[in-house]
């Protein structure tokens, strides 16, 4: 089960990765046919709107998995062991509860928007209830992690290693 759990949250990082890459293609295309006179692609601001929105939502769960989210780690350093520790919980109870209220509000809100047909009307269309949809389930991967977190912190000596640069 652990394999398959890090392999979806690793696919999530990937996935987020390729988002960032298309878009930063699409946007150099469009660059360079606008200064050579070759017109331009117009699609290609709204595109990548979404790919950042699409690619920042699962791209945080993948992050807090790997555990290069943004950390204070002075502050661990220099408290005791016990301190860093309940401080680490406490973050993650915080993280937990941010997540599960956005995870509800978002797909109350998705649901309200379905069940009134709402749109996006641009230049490209679709229901307004898929971009709620994706932040309650990425609010959901991250009530998961921290979960998890919180899980394996009941045994850990210590703060969690930080693997921030």
């Amino acid at each position: 089960m652990t394999r398959l759990y890090d392999a979806f949250y690793s696919a999530l990082g990937a996935v987020a990765a390729l988002l960032f890459a298309a878009m930063a293609l699409f946007i150099s295309a469009d660059i360079v046919m606008r200064n050579t006179g070759l017109g331009t692609i117009p699609w290609v601001l709204e595109a990548s709107e979404y790919m950042q929105y699409v690619g920042a939502f699962i791209g945080t769960p993948w992050v807090l998995w790997l555990g290069g989210h943004v950390r204070v780690d002075i502050l661990l350093h220099a408290v005791s062991r016990p301190v860093a520790r309940g401080l680490e919980i406490l973050a993650d109870l915080v993280g937990m509860i941010a997540s599960a209220a956005i995870c509800y509000f978002a797909a109350a809100v998705g649901w309200t928007s379905h069940r009134e047909g709402d749109l996006i009307i641009k230049s490209f269309v679709f229901p307004e209830s898929w971009v709620f949809a994706l932040l309650a389930v990425a609010a959901l991967l991250l009530l998961v992690e921290f979960c998890r977190r919180l899980w394996r912190a009941r045994t850990a000596p210590g703060p969690a290693p930080s693997t921030s640069l």
